[in-house]
């Protein structure tokens, strides 16, 4: 698998964003994170959803949280690299499955961790995501 993260893996469908922020959908916290995510149907199109990666991110870090612009750009920085670099973890669980993962990491801490807290804390959240795909169809 390559270890990229490309335009079509970034989540920008205001729509969906909408439906993940509404409420209902399953999130979970590991310090530095939280992450809500919701599965979406796949459909049998051969335009442009064919295309689309099995799972699409968002990275979110508040001004509230961290006030300098540098800031929150080197921390949106690390959860984008953390997950570049373990994203085979639920892509390989996703390959069977008939649904697409819409994700958000959003960032609940004050102060800028090190890679090696975002990293543990992006692998522990796809391993726990991953369990609890385990009982979907495929």
């Amino acid at each position: 698998m390559n270890n990229t993260f490309k335009k079509s893996e970034r989540l920008t469908s205001q729509i969906l964003i909408d439906k993940l922020f509404a409420g209902g959908n399953a999130s979970m916290a590991a310090f530095p994170l939280r992450v809500v995510y919701m599965q979406v149907e796949k459909t049998e199109k051969s335009g442009a959803d064919a295309a689309l990666p099995p799972v699409s991110i968002l990275v979110s870090v508040p001004k509230k949280r961290f006030h300098h612009a540098v800031d929150r750009n080197r921390m949106k920085r690390l959860v984008r690299e953390a997950y570049r670099l373990n994203k085979h973890i639920l892509w390989d669980a996703m390959a069977d499955k008939n649904v697409r993962l819409v994700m958000a990491f959003v960032c609940i801490t004050d102060t800028l961790p090190s890679f090696r807290t975002v990293n543990k804390s992006v692998v522990k959240v796809l391993n726990r995501i991953v369990e609890r795909m385990e009982g979907l169809p495929a």
